[in-house]
């Protein structure tokens, strides 16, 4: 297929390289997931962190967080420290912590609902979403607090279903209602570590 490149910063600077029509869809794993303890998410928008060990019944759904306004689609956990995690749900995705029922930090809400949520795997300040709208954000919390870093619209009135991020942060694969997937690389400014990210900007997520 043909490449194009859209610009208009260092972030906003992606390259859609091909597109493939129905492929399987590999999902979304949490490197952190256990058979004791695992999260969900309700339809009426609640997280709950779960563990099946537990000896009373009663404990095996410990806390409930509360935020989203509708079905929680997407959870997953920071690869660089697992006490946070994100939650894609209605027109938001929210950062939490573990230890504090309501959100570190939310995006703004969207025109369009929020339909899945990762974290790049070698930032740890970056995240994406996609949109039912056919939009995907990149969010680089370094760069801008309250927008997306680089929104590019990846389908025209369909809805976009599923994404992986390459392990090196540098391609994603999205996935769309209509079964295709876009393969699309990012600017290195969204995947190249900057000095001491981890360290510096993991203990300041409360103060987002």
């Amino acid at each position: 297929g043909s490449t194009t490149t859209i610009s208009e910063n260092e972030y906003n600077t992606v390259r859609p390289l091909h597109e493939n029509h129905p492929t399987q869809d590999s999902g979304l794993t949490d490197p952190f997931f256990s058979l004791s303890q695992f999260m969900i998410g309700t339809e009426q928008g609640t997280i709950l962190m779960c563990n099946r060990k537990a000896k009373n019944p009663a404990d095996r759904v410990g806390t409930s967080y509360h935020g989203h306004h509708g079905p929680v689609y997407s959870l997953e956990r920071n690869p660089f420290n697992p006490k946070y995690f994100m939650s894609i749900g209605d027109w938001s995705a929210r950062v939490w912590m573990e230890d504090l029922k309501t959100p570190i930090m939310t995006t703004r809400y969207h025109n369009s609902y929020l339909t899945g949520g990762t974290w790049s795997p070698t930032r740890p300040g970056v995240f994406f979403t996609i949109k039912g709208n056919g939009e995907f954000d990149a969010w680089d919390y370094y760069y801008k607090q309250n927008d997306p870093a680089l929104s590019v619209k990846v389908t025209e009135g369909v809805s976009l279903t599923s994404f992986n991020v390459q392990d090196t942060g540098r391609l994603v694969t999205i996935g769309a209602a209509d079964g295709s997937a876009t393969l699309m690389e990012l600017c290195e400014g969204l995947y190249t570590p900057q000095p001491n990210e981890k360290q510096r900007y993991v203990p300041a997520f409360p103060k987002l």
